[in-house]
């Protein structure tokens, strides 16, 4: 007699691995997907929200002048193509307002990166500030807007010696020159007074008048191109 051979039944057990593996593979895909689809509805889901009173609201800005030139701002790219231009721009960070709320005090100090690694502090005045707050409200996370600054036309007159003394070549300066300069800013928001001071603040000013003795400087600013970032509700 040949004997048969016998009938091998299949392992149930690695059946059972293979079922184990299959089944978290699928979780793992499910998980997947959903994690995906939740990346995507985040920033879709900040077009909801919106900047109320009282909200904090993270922005990048950039302060241009009237003739549209950039003075301060948080681009790295708009900084260097201002500067390509020959003109005078600064660097800053990031800023967190309160939707609505006035400038708690005349000037609000904001950090600028000089050229040589130190920083300064640029003067941003107390109307400057009530505009950016005012003027962020509706906006959505990710929108940008150009908000319009009340003070836009801020003269000054400088004699040509003390032109002279703040640096500025009263000889060689132009209509239309725009020059930097360090200055205390008293409770007037309208009065600069000695550079010396220990408490002094960068603005960029414009000659918009030249005499034979004397030079009328805007240092007002016209518009504030604003990106909201995030929103924190209050």
């Amino acid at each position: 007699m040949v004997a048969k051979p016998q009938k091998r039944t299949p392992e149930t057990k690695s059946s059972g691995k293979r079922t184990r593996t299959q089944l978290a593979m699928l979780v793992f895909g499910v998980l997947f997907a959903i994690a995906m689809v939740g990346s995507y509805l985040a920033p879709a889901m900040g077009i909801f929200k919106s900047v109320k009173p009282g909200d904090s609201a993270i922005i990048d800005y950039t302060i241009r002048d009237a003739a549209g030139v950039a003075v301060l701002t948080t681009s790295q790219t708009i900084l260097v193509d201002t500067y390509n231009s020959g003109d005078v721009s600064f660097l800053t960070s990031q800023m967190s307002l309160v939707g609505g709320a006035n400038a708690s005090s005349r000037v609000t100090a904001v950090p600028i990166y000089l050229p040589d690694g130190t920083t300064a502090d640029f003067a941003l005045l107390e109307s400057d500030v009530t505009d950016l707050t005012n003027g962020i409200l509706g906006m959505h996370e990710q929108e940008s807007k150009t908000i319009p600054l009340t003070l836009s036309d801020l003269p000054q007159q400088m004699s040509a010696t003390g032109a002279d003394q703040m640096g500025i070549n009263f000889t060689e300066s132009q209509v239309g020159d725009r020059f930097t300069i360090a200055m205390t800013i008293t409770d007037d928001p309208t009065i600069f007074t000695d550079p010396e001071n220990e408490i002094s603040y960068v603005r960029v000013g414009t000659i918009t008048g030249k005499t034979n003795d004397t030079l009328l400087v805007n240092f007002g600013y016209s518009t504030a191109e604003v990106k909201v970032l995030s929103i924190a509700q209050a």
